[in-house]
């Protein structure tokens, strides 16, 4: 039997919002014959170690021909050795366990996005603050496996997550970071979960935000366009394969993967994300930021995943013109314009084939509205523009900063809008939504990768007793 020389913490009884309570062994499912992972192990059983094939098709762990083991939310315990390299795992869940060992650090590469691990202080350390938010805490984490490698956390504390809606959501935004995985996307790599804090740790992305940018740019020509829009339609496509819409599409969601490289823009904030499905019921129905969402989102219709085609259709009218459609002093009648769908095209200076995918993506309409795929195959994807058709704005005024702050009203069922101004229809929480009584004095506007957010102190004794990492007059962790 292999000596365990260090053990992280472990203890049985924490108190969970993850855990589902299902069980560890459960009968053969078909359709699990695609195979994600596979290697040979050893597994400890009875005391005694054995050679096994171990066989993965997401979370389910293909472990007999009678028996299979579903790892979903199972609380993983990684053993290290005295080089602090990787020397075993332990599964628990509803009481029983499974040991591995014999070189599984790829296994642990799998299977962690779907298990729950407990102790997080003994393998990350914190370098820097990204932002608070009222509900959600960014933090950028170096972890102890590689000095090299960071990761960004987004922080629950779970005394904040008071309503079943509000951990209904959270464990929906889960069960779809854990489905997806895209070049494109700011994937989820681990979970932990102890009494206090739940953290969703996810790759960094250390590019600036087009909504950055759309304050800085004069101008896109129609190769830019071209080069900014295609990587999120294919982005918003995969998501779409797999039944999920993100229904908050806008440039304060879309962060580049680096500073240099303008072509691996990604998508971000999955909490209003959900499964599409036949009877029109979703935890939030309407939900989305004013001057983006699709009209028949307003309307409460019955709607289709092409609405993530409305909100990228908004996006390529602002590179275009670098103005916002919907545009007006007026919140009303902007929220007014956006139900309508009216949108004006008379000052859109482009070439034939951008206004024919513009108008296609913008039909109020999502009968007669493009979908992800049909979008990828308009010529103005599949072909380069020429410079002579490539559009040129007479107005070089600087561009109109295009805000679209989280609505900051109080929670009611169903529903969840922001509109530039931070007013608000109908709002209902979901975990990384504002909530503007809790610290609305101290609410400060930052010109940040995401808009209004609010500067707090977390009340966690995570964030408060990390001293050296910590100041308190600057509710900053350095």
């Amino acid at each position: 039997m292999i000596k365990i020389t260090k053990h992280l913490r472990l203890r049985l009884n924490y108190s969970t919002i993850l855990d589902d309570q299902s069980k560890f062994y459960i009968k053969p499912i078909e359709g699990f014959e695609l195979i994600d992972f596979s290697g040979e192990f050893l597994i400890q059983k009875d005391g005694k170690l054995k050679n096994k094939l171990l066989q993965f098709s997401q979370h389910i762990l293909i472990y007999s021909r009678k028996k299979y083991i579903n790892i979903l939310n199972a609380t993983l315990l990684v053993i290290f050795d005295k080089n602090n390299e990787i020397e075993g795992l332990k599964l628990t869940k509803s009481g029983t366990s499974l040991e591995i060992y014999q070189r599984p650090h790829k296994l642990y590469e799998y299977i962690r996005k779907y298990c729950i691990q407990r102790e997080i202080s003994d393998r990350y350390k914190i370098t820097q603050t990204v932002y608070y938010g009222s509900n959600a805490t960014f933090l950028k984490l170096e972890s102890s496996l590689d000095s090299n490698v960071v990761y960004v956390a987004k922080i629950y504390e779970k005394q904040n997550l008071i309503s079943e809606e509000q951990k209904q959501s959270l464990k929906k935004e889960v069960q779809i970071l854990r489905t997806i995985n895209h070049s494109h996307i700011s994937n989820l790599i681990e979970i932990f979960e102890d009494d206090e804090l739940i953290f969703l740790i996810q790759e960094e992305l250390k590019g600036e935000s087009l909504q950055t940018i759309l304050e800085k740019q004069q101008k896109f020509d129609e190769n830019q366009i071209k080069q900014i829009m295609k990587p999120l339609f294919e982005c918003v496509s995969n998501l779409h394969d797999n039944n999920i819409f993100h229904r908050d599409i806008k440039p304060q969601n879309i962060i580049y993967r680096t500073q240099l490289d303008y072509t691996e823009p990604c998508l971000i904030d999955f909490s209003l994300a959900d499964f599409w499905n036949k009877n029109g019921r979703y935890l939030f129905t309407r939900c989305g930021s004013i001057g983006y969402v699709a009209p028949e989102v307003l309307q409460d219709k019955r709607y289709v995943l092409n609405i993530d085609v409305y909100s990228l259709g908004i996006i390529i009218y602002i590179l275009v013109t670098l103005k916002h459609p919907f545009e007006d002093q007026d919140k009303n009648r902007m929220i007014q314009k956006n139900y309508h769908g009216k949108i004006d095209f008379t000052d859109v200076q482009c070439s034939q084939i951008l206004m024919d995918l513009l108008t296609k993506c913008l039909e109020a309409d999502y009968t007669k509205r493009l979908n992800c795929k049909e979008a990828l195959k308009h010529q103005f994807f599949l072909n380069k523009i020429p410079k002579v058709l490539s559009f040129k704005i007479k107005d070089n005024r600087k561009p109109s900063l295009i805000r679209t702050p989280r609505s900051q009203n109080k929670q009611h069922s169903t529903s969840r809008f922001s509109n530039d101004s931070g007013n608000s229809l109908n709002l209902s929480q979901s975990p990384s939504s504002i909530d503007s009584d809790r610290h609305s004095s101290s609410k400060i506007k930052q010109n940040n990768l995401l808009p209004e957010i609010n500067i707090f102190r977390p009340k966690s004794k995570y964030f408060q007793t990390r001293k050296s990492q910590y100041d308190p007059s600057t509710n900053r962790i350095e």
